[in-house]
């Protein structure tokens, strides 16, 4: 098992740095016990302009499973790029991962031209490495292994190239989720704990991945109870206000040797900030975040000073995991409620949040929601955030919504006429926005309404 890090210098950071993040000097080939064998790190190049370092693991460790990788031939367990290499990664690059460097902590976000080889990765996910690795920023390469003798065809085995410009964290995250998961292999016992693994590798790229769904339940070995757990708690990652529509932000799935696109910020995070900064500029005390999820805005607000804060959600088990979040803020109210019904609780806010939450809604009862929102609840401030369908072309979707969810998707025509004809009804101003890096033919990812009641001139 094999894996290969080129990275080249980076600004002011020469390539050399790269020992620093992995913990690893490159002047010794260092050798480490892991539970798949010996593990030998070492470095081929290692000049200020281009440094490699590669991590082999021999396999020793890897016991035969007779309904997996072996057949009456060969044992391929100890040479197949699957599970079994990323729990030896993790052994050995357990820091890297982490995000911890604790000599230069100035280099774990530092960006680098980096290059990734992994040979020998077993492809039977109906997902391929194209698909999941390149909405993250990835060139792929992938070269099948041919079977012998060569009339036979290509085996399930290639070998994959990743090239971008990455942090090494990241990198590492990247493959450490996305190769069990091509590889549809994991040789051990998955329970929650793989859930919460998922969360932390995942951090910051997969809710927005637009195969997400697809990864999270081949990581869990596709156990149902596992999958829709954990794909509940990705959802609320970017429900609401974390920002549910689940499309990537560095476009779609692409085809091998395509052009990277630049690293962007996680469309979740940009919403989330942009958010907290539209209320801070209303003034707003007080707010209500309808969907609030696992929390995520909330926890923001709460950072930023704001007061009186509120979230309701329908799904009893994700405002647990937003109480576990918002335990340091034991003043802010979270309870079960729905917009289809009026509920005295949700009135008195200075401003209301519904992000990425409309088109959640069945479009034929969007106006009862919308009543709930603005007649009942009645606040200074409403701030809606929803995908722009138009966008989803850029993410290579297709026709696809951006979550299985979606009950629709407005483009930009039809958002900014629903939300016209809402502040119209409600007597409201409205103000348009967007999220995202903008396309020049399909607008941003996200789009953004800001209503605003004229307190003055209520009757």
């Amino acid at each position: 098992m094999i894996l290969s890090m080129e990275v080249s210098r980076s600004g002011q950071y020469p390539a050399t740095d790269l020992g620093y993040l992995l913990h690893k000097h490159p002047d010794r080939v260092q050798e480490f016990a892991t539970s798949q064998g010996r593990a030998t790190v070492f470095y081929p190049v290692a000049t200020s302009d281009t440094c490699r370092a590669v991590l082999h693991v021999d396999g020793e460790g890897a016991q035969i499973d007779r309904g997996g990788d072996v057949d009456r031939h060969v044992n391929t367990v100890p040479y197949a790029a699957s599970s079994r290499l990323i729990v030896a990664l993790g052994k050995v690059f357990g820091d890297a991962l982490a995000g911890r460097c604790a000599n230069r902590p100035d280099l774990v976000d530092v960006r680098w031209p980096l290059t990734l080889t992994i040979p020998s990765v077993p492809v039977r996910s109906q997902r391929k490495p194209t698909e999941l690795f390149a909405p993250l920023g990835w060139r792929v390469s992938e070269v099948a292994q041919p079977l012998s003798p060569q009339e036979w065809g290509d085996s399930d085995f290639v070998t994959i190239r990743l090239s971008g410009s990455q942090s090494i964290r990241d990198a590492l995250r990247h493959i450490a989720v996305v190769i069990p998961v091509l590889a549809d292999d994991k040789h051990y016992f998955v329970d929650d704990e793989e859930i919460d693994k998922l969360e932390r590798l995942g951090d910051g790229w997969l809710v927005d991945h637009p195969h997400r769904d697809d990864i999270v339940a081949g990581y869990v070995k596709n156990l149902r109870h596992l999958a829709e757990t954990a794909s509940a708690r990705m959802a609320s990652d970017v429900s609401s206000s974390d920002g549910r529509d689940g499309a990537g932000p560095d476009g779609g799935s692409g085809t091998s040797g395509e052009a990277a696109a630049p690293h962007r910020e996680p469309l979740a995070r940009r919403r989330l900030s942009r958010v907290v900064d539209v209320l801070e500029q209303t003034g707003a005390r007080s707010v209500l975040d309808v969907g609030c999820g696992e929390g995520r805005l909330l926890a923001a607000l709460a950072r930023n000073g704001f007061g009186r804060l509120a979230g309701i959600d329908v799904a009893p088990a994700v405002l647990d995991a937003a109480r576990a979040r918002l335990d340091r803020w034991p003043g802010i109210d979270l309870w079960q409620s729905s917009l289809m019904y009026a509920d005295e609780r949700c009135r008195g806010y200075d401003a209301v949040v519904l992000m990425e939450v409309v088109e959640h809604v069945d479009a034929d009862r969007l106006a009862t929601a919308m009543a709930s929102v603005f007649d009942e609840m009645s606040p200074r401030t409403v701030v809606v955030t929803t995908p722009n369908r138009e966008y989803n072309a850029v993410y290579g979707l297709g026709a696809r919504f951006r979550h299985p969810d979606h009950r629709f998707e407005f483009t930009r025509a039809e958002f900014t006429t629903w939300a016209a004809s809402v502040a119209d009804e409600y007597r409201y101003a409205v103000t348009y926005d967007g999220i995202g890096d903008e396309d020049p033919d399909a607008g941003t990812p996200t789009q953004v309404a800001v209503f605003t009641r004229d307190d003055e001139d209520d009757s």
